[in-house]
C-alpha cells in the first residue's frame, strides 16, 4: 500500500477582489509518490491560517510519517489518541485533522484507482448546489441578482444571502432580492452570529414574510441556550453547524434541538468520516442535512464527495464568489461556475478528490496574517 513519507500544510493568501482571503492546504506524500491532498477550512478560508499550519507540522505530521497508508479512520484515531489532552478537539485542532484527513482519503483512491465517493460507499454523482452569495449590504437588488444570474441560469434553484448589523435596510434590500428572484427560487439568510436574541427573532419574523428557507447561525454559536431559544420561537428553520466539530457536537445539537437544518463541513468538523457519521445520524433523527463549504478547491470537491455518498444529504452549499482562487491554484479544477449544470455539480472524475493543485501558484501567494477589523459598522463586531 505504501507507507507516509511526508505531511505538510501550505498556508497562503488569494488577493480576491472583495478582500484578500487565507487558505490552508495539506499534502500528504507516500513512497510510492503518490501525493494526497487536503485542505482546512473555517468559513472564508482559514482566516489564521499559519496557526493550523503550525499544528500540522508540529502535532500531527510526526504521528504520521512511517505509518502505512491503510485506511484514514485508524490514522486520524491514532492522532486524536495523542493529541487530545495536548492540542484539543476543537476549532483549530478540528480543522488541522480535517485537513489532513481529507489527504489521506485522497492519497488512498489514488493508490487504489477509486474516486473518494466510491470508497465512502457512493458514487460521483451530481449533486444540487445552493448559490452561496455576498452580504445583502454590499450592493442593490439590481447589483445581487446580476450576480446571482450565471448561477439561475444553469438550473440552480436555491441562493443565500447574508444579513449584517444594519439589518433593517438589509430586509428592505432582501425583500427586492426576493422578488426579481420569485417564489420558484429559495432564498436562505445568513447571520453570521451577529445577533442577540430579541434582534433575532425580530428579524425571523420579517424572513417568514419573505418565505426564508432557513436562517443560519444568528447567535453566536458557544451561546447554546440562545440557540435553543431562537431555534424554539424562529418561525422559521435555524441552521447551525460549519463552527461545531466532531459527531459529539452535533448528537448535542440534534439533542437539544439547537438547529433543523445540520451543517457538517469535512474540512473542519473532523474530515470525511466524522462528516459522514454526522450526516447519518441526522438523517436518522429526521434533521435536514445541507452541508457546509466556503473554501478553497480541495474542500469543496471533498464536500463534493461526502454529498455524493451520504443519503442523507440532498444540497450543497456552493460559494461561487472564490472561484478565481479555485482556477488560480488548481488550474484544471473541474468546479467553476461554467461547470454548474442542471442546478448540480458533478465531484471530480478520476481517483481520489479529484483535484490537483499547482503548488507554484500557491507559493507565489504567500500568506498574509488579516489585519484586526475595527469600528461600528464591521459586520462582524459586538451583538445587536
Amino acid at each position: 500500500m505504501g507507507r507516509i513519507e511526508a505531511v505538510e500544510a501550505q498556508a497562503f493568501t488569494f488577493e480576491h477582489g472583495r478582500e484578500p482571503l487565507s487558505y490552508c492546504l495539506v499534502r500528504v506524500v507516500v513512497d510510492d509518490g503518490v501525493v494526497g491532498w487536503g485542505e482546512a477550512c473555517d468559513s472564508f478560508g482559514c482566516t489564521y491560517a499559519s496557526v493550523v499550519e503550525v499544528a500540522v507540522a508540529d502535532a500531527l505530521a510526526p504521528l504520521l510519517v512511517g505509518e502505512e497508508l491503510d485506511r484514514p479512520d485508524r490514522l486520524v484515531h491514532k492522532i486524536r489518541s495523542w493529541t487530545r489532552r495536548r492540542l484539543g478537539s476543537q476549532w483549530v485542532a478540528a480543522q488541522a485533522v480535517s485537513g489532513v484527513e481529507l489527504a489521506l482519503w485522497d492519497a488512498l483512491g489514488k493508490v487504489r484507482g477509486l474516486s473518494v465517493s466510491e470508497l465512502l460507499g457512493g458514487s460521483p454523482e451530481p449533486v444540487p448546489v445552493y448559490a452561496s452569495s455576498v452580504f445583502l449590504e454590499e450592493g442593490p437588488a439590481d447589483w445581487h441578482l446580476g450576480l446571482l444570474e450565471p448561477l439561475l441560469s444553469a438550473g440552480v434553484q436555491a441562493v443565500k444571502l447574508r444579513i449584517g448589523v444594519d439589518w433593517e435596510a438589509d430586509i428592505e434590500t432582501l425583500a427586492a432580492v426576493r422578488d426579481g428572484l420569485g417564489p420558484e427560487v429559495a432564498v436562505m439568510i445568513d447571520g453570521n452570529e451577529n445577533y442577540t436574541v430579541a434582534t433575532a427573532l425580530a428579524i425571523a419574523e420579517c424572513l417568514a414574510d419573505l418565505s426564508v428557507e432557513w436562517f443560519e447561525e444568528p447567535v453566536p454559536q458557544e451561546a447554546h441556550q440562545a440557540m435553543e431559544e431562537v431555534a424554539a420561537r424562529s418561525p422559521v428553520p435555524i441552521a447551525y453547524g460549519e463552527h461545531m466539530f466532531g459527531l459529539a457536537e452535533f448528537a448535542e445539537a440534534i439533542r437539544r434541538r439547537w438547529a433543523g437544518v445540520l451543517q457538517p463541513d469535512a474540512a473542519t468538523c473532523g474530515g470525511l468520516s466524522e462528516a459522514m457519521r454526522i450526516a447519518a445520524a441526522a438523517g436518522e433523527a429526521g434533521v435536514r442535512v445541507v452541508p457546509h463549504t466556503a473554501s478553497g478547491p480541495v474542500a469543496l470537491a471533498a464536500n463534493l464527495h461526502l454529498a455524493a455518498a451520504a443519503p442523507a444529504v440532498d444540497l450543497l452549499e456552493y460559494p461561487y464568489p472564490l472561484a478565481e482562487c479555485w482556477a488560480a491554484v488548481a488550474p484544471d479544477c473541474p468546479l467553476g461556475p461554467d461547470r454548474v449544470a442542471g442546478g448540480a455539480l458533478s465531484p471530480p472524475p478520476g481517483p481520489g478528490l479529484g483535484i490537483e493543485i499547482d503548488l507554484a501558484a500557491v507559493r507565489a501567494r504567500p500568506y498574509q496574517p488579516p489585519p484586526p477589523r475595527t469600528g461600528p459598522s464591521d459586520r462582524f463586531m459586538g451583538r445587536i
